[in-house]
């Protein structure tokens, strides 16, 4: 299994995506498989059970997956309940590492779609993802390998974790 980690607004999704398809391998998305299993998107889950409980499902999704894909971890999945020890145990790790300039680029625009972000002013915005980063960095950085994304499309993207996953 390849688990593709990051902060929200990194290109997880769509590299994984990119990478299964490319690998002829099932794509999967922690965030839509427990949207799934619940029957309610993550927005609700977290308003309706907290936080918390979202963190202990992505817990239980990890355990339960044991078929060769490619998955695409939510961006909080690496932080909590020794997650990253289970994930490097199961398969390859791989951190798409941005800086926090190119992540406000990136969710500005889209915070309605996250729940940790939706209520707070683009100044706010900045602060938050200056912290999270600092705080969730030691976390990330045990993925076994990292992937800078600032200043690279999804294709430059894609030749370097190709080139990663043929070297091993």
């Amino acid at each position: 299994m390849i688990y593709i980690i990051g902060y929200m607004g990194v290109g997880k999704t769509a590299l994984a995506k990119l990478l299964a398809e490319q690998l002829q391998l099932p794509f999967l998305d922690t965030d839509l498989e427990i949207e799934q299993q619940e029957n309610k998107s993550v927005s609700e889950i977290f308003k309706k059970e907290g936080e918390l409980h979202f963190r202990m499902l992505e817990t239980e999704l990890l355990t339960q997956l044991h078929t060769k894909a490619i998955i695409a971890c939510g961006g909080g999945l690496a932080i909590h309940n020794n997650n990253m020890e289970l994930i490097n145990s199961k398969g390859i790790s791989i951190y798409l590492k941005a800086s926090a300039n190119c992540l406000y680029n990136r969710l500005k625009d889209d915070k309605e779609r996250r729940p940790l972000i939706d209520n707070i002013t683009n100044e706010e915005l900045k602060l938050y993802i200056k912290k999270e980063l600092k705080n969730r960095s030691p976390f990330y950085e045990l993925a076994q390998h990292t992937i800078l994304v600032d200043g690279k499309n999804k294709a430059e993207i894609l030749r370097e974790v190709n080139a990663l996953i043929n070297a091993l």
